[in-house]
């Protein structure tokens, strides 16, 4: 049973005659009865009963071409699922998010994107990059965007890149930083890392903590009353008045910059809701 089959059915329901059949087939007549028979010995049953002046359907016949027609209809109900679905895409998309780029760019992104794509629903968590990349490690979001150098070897774009900065409420010299009251904002292990490959760079002496707090605005609000400064991306500050970014440089005098990547596996196109924001975020980005 084949679609030639199905179509060898349906016309001869309309024509209830075997030469004019066989002539809108482009078959010969000994042809289509032959592929009549077939059909009746598959389906163990007399399907037509042969008259002087044409074919009429048995009972058998009329349920097969009944069951032929809701069969064919279905098929091309999938087919105009699938194509309206290349062109609306749906169904789920999970993002995992670092806290900065979640804070500073994902409201206006994820208007857009529901804007555009209003049959995909969206799930984000965010958090700090490395709890964040390790949910995605383990299966449980098709999206990660994440700050800082990770061991990531499929699909990945960069989406940012923020200057470090030293914050405080009034201008530093650099030079005598160690020598000033430091606020430490207990952050992403890598960006931690970054942080204190930079400090040790430049000087000899740690820096003079006096405070340590794992929010960043807590940690802000300290810069801007003056109780010292702290070392962030130059992001962070933008909502907070009265503070003035330094931005720190490398040895070779180049800004020290944390780059914000997106990570998406290398199967992605299978799914429409992923390939629908992966392109998005190429057009933003």
């Amino acid at each position: 049973m084949d679609n030639k089959d199905i179509l060898l059915l349906k016309t001869l329901y309309e024509e209830k005659n075997i030469t004019h059949t066989a002539k809108r087939l482009f078959l010969s007549q000994p042809a289509l009865t032959d592929r009549l028979k077939r059909l009746e010995a598959e389906f163990g049953c007399t399907l037509f009963l042969r008259q002087p002046r044409g074919i009429q359907f048995t009972s058998e016949g009329e349920l097969l071409y009944r069951f032929f027609l809701q069969m064919e209809s279905s098929y091309q109900k999938i087919r105009d699922s699938l194509s309206d679905a290349r062109i609306h895409p749906a169904g789920t998309l999970s993002i995992a998010c670092s806290n900065v780029f979640a804070k500073y760019h994902m409201p206006r992104i994820l208007t857009q994107f529901r804007k555009t794509y209003p049959r995909i629903e969206i799930h984000m968590k965010s958090g700090f990059s490395h709890d964040r990349y390790r949910d995605f490690l383990e299966g449980k979001y098709h999206i990660c965007i994440v700050r800082g150098d990770h061991n990531w070897n499929e699909e990945k774009r960069l989406l940012w890149q923020d200057p470090l900065c030293a914050f405080s409420r009034e201008p530093l010299n650099m030079d005598l930083l160690p020598s000033y009251p430091y606020i430490h904002y207990v952050t992403d292990p890598l960006l931690q890392n970054v942080l204190d490959d930079w400090w040790y760079a430049h000087y000899r002496k740690p820096p003079l903590t006096i405070i340590e707090t794992d929010a960043m605005d807590t940690c802000l609000k300290m810069v801007q009353e003056g109780l010292g400064f702290t070392l962030l991306s130059r992001s962070c500050g933008q909502d907070t008045p009265r503070i003035t970014p330094t931005v720190l440089t490398t040895l070779e005098g180049k800004p020290l910059l944390r780059e914000t990547w997106m990570f998406y596996r290398k199967n992605y196109r299978h799914l429409a809701s992923v390939r629908a924001f992966v392109e998005f975020m190429e057009e933003k980005y």
